[in-house]
This record gives structure tokens, C-alpha cells and sequence, in this order.
């Protein structure tokens, strides 16, 4: 699933949510990277998006990413992970998601391919 994530990367780049919720521990391994790191009303401290790791769609921190980014698995990465299609039909999958940001008409086609387990009511995850 790696390949189909670095090809993605939408969970990262502020295309599917706005901020990643921050256990303690990834909040300070996070400052200590200097992240500039801000608290949600209610006291939750978060990552904003488009994460600061993120280069080319790839992750400067993965090993040591947050607690939400590494449990968090998309709809596209499940079915592939499940064998519902191929890496190259899931990578299309991504490519017409890009296409449709660039043109500012994404949000219903990221709900269905992409929201995961935390998409059921199109609000935007603690991820």
C-alpha cells in the first residue's frame, strides 16, 4: 500500500482534512522537530494541513509520523488492500482526484473514494 500512498498522499496535503489530532507523545516528538504545531477550541492540540512533512508527496517523518496518520487507512487503501482492485485501477483512482482538485470540484468524489472508516458522516476525522 505504500506505492499507492506515495502516489496519493490526499490525507496529508489538506485535500481531505484540515488538521491531524495529536496524542501527547506525537505532539511533543513533533515540536521537538520545530513543527509550529495549534490548539482546537477545546483544548486539542493538532497538526494543521497541509503537513510541513510533506515533500512531493512524500513524508519527511514517517517512521516517526503521528499516532492518526499511521492507524489511518482510506477507503481506496483498504479496497486495494483487500483486493478489490489493482494498484494501477486504485492509482487511476488518485490521479482523476487529483485532476478534479485542480478543477475545485473534488469534494463528493473524496467522500466516496476516499473518507475510510471515518467518512460516514462527511465530517472532517481527528486524523
Amino acid at each position: 500500500m505504500s506505492a499507492l500512498c506515495r502516489h496519493c498522499a490526499l490525507c496529508c496535503d489538506g485535500s481531505l482534512f484540515g488538521y491531524v489530532g495529536l496524542e501527547p507523545g506525537d505532539a511533543e516528538r513533533l515540536r521537538a522537530k520545530a513543527f509550529c504545531l495549534a490548539t482546537r477550541p477545546g483544548g486539542q492540540t493538532v497538526l494543521a494541513q497541509p503537513c510541513a512533512a510533506l515533500t512531493n508527496r512524500s513524508c519527511r517523518i514517517y517512521e516517526s509520523r503521528p499516532s492518526h496518520c499511521a492507524s489511518f487507512n482510506c477507503l481506496l487503501a483498504t479496497a486495494l488492500g483487500e483486493e478489490e482492485l489493482s494498484l494501477g485501477e486504485a492509482q487511476e483512482v488518485v490521479a482523476e482526484a487529483h485532476r478534479r482538485i485542480s478543477r475545485g470540484h473534488a469534494r463528493g468524489y473524496l467522500r466516496t473514494h476516499f473518507y475510510g472508516r471515518y467518512g460516514q458522516n462527511h465530517e472532517s476525522p481527528k486524523l
